[in-house]
């Protein structure tokens, strides 16, 4: 059976079944991963950091699909929450690589 072929709504299903919940996950990802991985890198440009951001979308995934409410499509979901994923490590990376005026001059002195 192809992962296009499995509905998200099996899947979810699957998914809330403790049985099949492993496995509907693995599934999921396999379905979604390459996708991701693409909005991903559309935003965060370098591969290691997108394959990072990309590692923090599935924990994210996992520990919320749970409480998936299904008001949106279940890609949909994924897509906003890599979007989320990639801002935070976006913005991390501005406050690492800012250095305020008082932080130079205080080395200076």
């Amino acid at each position: 059976m192809s992962l296009t072929s499995v509905s998200d709504n099996e899947l979810l299903l699957q998914y809330r079944n403790p049985a099949t919940k492993e496995k509907a996950y693995t599934t999921i990802i396999k379905k979604y991963q390459e996708k991701l991985y693409w909005h991903i890198r559309r935003m965060v440009v370098d591969h290691d950091d997108a394959n990072d951001v990309l590692q923090n979308v599935l924990i994210r995934v996992w520990k919320g699909l749970e409480n998936f409410r299904e008001d949106s499509q279940l890609y949909t979901w994924l897509y906003r929450i890599a979007t989320n994923e990639s801002l935070t490590f976006l913005e991390q990376q501005k406050k690492k690589a800012s250095i305020s005026y008082s932080d130079v001059e205080t080395g200076l002195s």
